[in-house]
């Protein structure tokens, strides 16, 4: 009995330790928090209420709270709250007043020094002093949404394996011819694998695939998440090594930095890294996505006739 528990143990240990492919698993740490959401957007407790009262017997607020998730920091101008849902006019209230900006910027989530967990900003967006001025014949349900778009951007990097003769060996510093691990900072846009081959003396082809892993809607960065065929799932990708000799395909624009359209909510992106080496070492490439996000959240708000 000993003996078979000693082999369950040894078995999971290999299991931790190896890959499902068969390949080790890296022991390197990610210098990224990382996760898929960039604001996280909620009501505030009772701000709407569930239930208020017509003919201006029932001021409230409607309360949108703000938390950076994500790693990237945002100003305040370059985020937007709206409400929807119920016309502003019936509520003792203009078009200009259900759309604000919040007081603070908003700082990402980040990892320190020694690894630790700093949150990110968290703020309020207060529609105040709603009040359903008109009486109703009977009680009526409304939908009360709040429209989010916000500026944000995706930091990943992977490493490029650069060597004399192109040809892996056992026992070499990296290998050319391996899955690459990706590190991601927290955000909805996210590079999901990077792939890399040599193209010939002196000459590395590397791939990556960008998809949207997040459930709201993108668009051009500074276009405020204006819905139009130009703006929609547009990213602006900016692809660094630091070494001269690079280029990139399918990025309006540039060599190394343009617009880039998701397709079904992914793109893959082809680069060509022209480099002379005597010697084999890593280099990091360094891949940041800028983009505008929209999301949103609803709630029900029961008016109720004042008897």
């Amino acid at each position: 009995m000993k003996d078979y528990i000693k082999t369950i143990l040894l078995l999971a240990l290999f299991l931790f330790v190896v890959g499902c492919d068969g390949k080790e698993v890296s022991t390197k740490t990610s210098p990224f928090i990382g996760g898929t959401t960039g604001l996280l957007l909620n009501f505030d407790t009772d701000a709407p209420p569930a239930e208020v009262y017509d003919a201006g017997d029932f001021p409230f607020d409607v309360v949108v709270k703000l938390k950076n998730e994500g790693e990237y920091s945002i100003k305040r101008e370059n985020v937007e709250v709206r409400l929807s849902g119920i016309d502003p006019r019936e509520f003792g209230k203009s078009e200009s007043d259900f759309i604000k900006r919040p007081d603070d910027d908003l700082d990402g989530t980040y990892k320190d020094s020694e690894g630790n967990r700093i949150e990110g900003t968290t703020t309020f967006v207060v529609f105040s002093g709603l009040n359903h001025n008109e009486a109703l014949i009977g009680n009526t349900q409304y939908t009360v949404r709040a429209d989010v778009c916000y500026n944000y951007a995706t930091n990943a990097n992977s490493m490029l394996c650069v060597k004399q003769g192109q040809t892996d060996k056992e026992g070499d510093v990296c290998k050319i011819y391996e899955v690459k691990t990706v590190y991601n900072s927290g955000g909805p846009v996210q590079v999901t694998s990077f792939t890399e081959t040599p193209r010939g003396s002196n000459k590395y082809n590397f791939n990556f695939k960008i998809e949207h892993k997040g459930n709201g809607g993108i668009y051009q960065k500074s276009s405020n998440c204006e819905k139009t065929r130009a703006n929609e799932n547009k990213i602006y990708v900016t692809v660094n090594t630091g070494i001269n000799g690079l280029s990139c395909t399918g990025l309006e624009g540039g060599a190394t930095s343009g617009y880039v359209t998701l397709y079904g909510g992914e793109r893959t992106i082809t680069c060509t890294q022209e480099v002379e080496t005597g010697t084999n070492f890593e280099r990091p490439v360094n891949i940041k996505i800028e983009y505008d996000y929209k999301d949103d959240i609803s709630t029900s708000l029961l008016v109720k006739h004042s008897s």
